[in-house]
């Protein structure tokens, strides 16, 4: 693959970007990191065959899309982007008509993503759809906030409508009673305008990970998430095991897809109540999750899907790469790192104490022990994951830098 359109430039450095590094070099493509940071833990991938500092990808002002226009006219031979966070889709989504001709994205259509990232819309669809969804209120200020949480009951779970906009740090808050709101909920959030607050309802959650083509589902993997790095289980998940398809959640998944005519990879998260067999929608996510390494390390390598989708509908050249008709369940993948991150935050803000902590710790080298994988350590490719392990460490050396200072008596 020595093509001059077989490079492919990857924008947003998450734990996901290790997974396409390795899927797009190990299939023979150039693969360029974008980085911001002056150092970030991709860059130093085998896979990585060169890097560009770029300026901070913000909406508000176009400093990126000058700096890469620049940067696609010195490097003519860079034909597909591939934005791999929520920034980076939202900012190109915006930019399409200033796009440059003859380079093509990597990620879902402009309909999907705008309808994806706006949960109001797309719990409108889904419950078009028939596709089970939490009963939930859209209030508009803390005291409309506060009736709904009446209204709904307790527990209860409150949510942004944009996962992109300032929540406390969190992706949601769950309520067990109604004196809780005041604590876990001290003010309206800005930029919000309004929120979720939704029946809280039990079971794993369920990622759904699939690949589309103007609407028809192409590709479609499941796994579900065993454990995340919050106590409530919020956040990212850091223990997760392929299962077998769940087909009517796979009939959801081809509904949606084909009702937003969608292009390009993306996740739907259902929650499943193995006791009831109840599931209820949680969102779709119009980018790869998190959590692709599980698919990849199975036989479905979404990132290469992905780009090969891309060439195709662009008039390039591209292979069949048809995910394999059958992939192994019960594989489970553990992000070892990302759970000691979750422990270092929760003993930040004293969530737990030292019984807690072992216990944490415990959970962590079961799961490290029983993983077949893990999300970003890699044998071949083992520098990433010691970067982040070294960074961890730090972490924590300051943590306790911060607590001993505390306990030390004054004078």
């Amino acid at each position: 693959m020595n093509q001059p359109d077989q490079s492919v430039l990857i924008l947003g450095n998450y734990r996901q970007t290790v997974t396409v590094l390795r899927s797009l070099g190990r299939a023979g493509y150039r693969v360029i990191l974008g980085k911001e940071k002056s150092r970030d833990f991709t860059e130093y991938s085998r896979y990585t065959s060169d890097v560009w500092q770029h300026p901070v990808i913000d909406d508000d002002n176009e400093t990126f899309f000058v700096a890469l226009q620049d940067y696609l006219g010195k490097y003519p031979h860079v034909r597909l982007i591939f934005p791999v966070g929520e920034r980076q889709i939202v900012y190109f989504i915006r930019r399409l008509e200033k796009f440059p001709k003859g380079v093509s994205l990597v990620m879902a259509d402009r309909k999907s993503v705008v309808t994806c990232f706006d949960k109001a819309a797309s719990y409108a669809m889904a419950k078009r759809l028939s596709v089970p969804v939490p009963e939930y209120r859209q209030p508009r200020s803390y005291s409309e906030c506060a009736a709904a949480v009446e209204e709904i009951g307790c527990p209860c779970v409150i949510k942004p409508n944009d996962s992109r906009a300032p929540f406390f740090g969190k992706k949601a808050i769950i309520l067990s009673n109604r004196e809780e709101l005041e604590q876990q909920l001290p003010g309206w959030p800005d930029e919000n305008g309004f929120l979720f607050v939704q029946k809280f309802v039990t079971g794993y959650r369920h990622n759904c990970h699939f690949l589309a083509d103007h609407g028809r589902l192409v590709a479609y993997f499941e796994q579900r998430v065993m454990r995340t790095n919050r106590l409530d289980y919020t956040a990212s998940g850091v223990d997760g095991i392929s299962v077998p398809p769940n087909e009517v959640l796979r009939s959801h998944v081809a509904s949606l897809v084909q009702e937003l005519g969608y292009t390009g990879p993306g996740c739907c998260q259902f929650l499943v109540d193995d006791s009831t067999g109840h599931f209820y929608f949680l969102e779709i996510n119009p980018r790869l999750d998190a959590t692709c390494a599980i698919p990849y390390y199975c036989g479905y390598e979404f990132p290469l899907l992905a780009v090969e989708l891309a060439r195709k509908n662009a008039g390039l050249a591209s292979r069949t790469s048809l995910p394999p008709p059958n992939y192994p369940v019960g594989k489970r993948g553990a992000w070892t790192i990302g759970d000691l991150e979750g422990l270092l935050d929760t003993m930040r803000s004293e969530e737990i104490g030292a019984w807690g902590v072992a216990s944490w710790l415990a959970r962590t080298l079961r799961t490290a022990l029983l993983a077949n994988f893990h999300l970003t350590w890699s044998w071949r490719d083992p520098m990433p994951a010691l970067y982040m392990f070294l960074l961890l460490l730090r972490n924590v050396a300051s943590l306790f830098r911060k607590r001993t200072k505390l306990t030390q008596p004054d004078g």
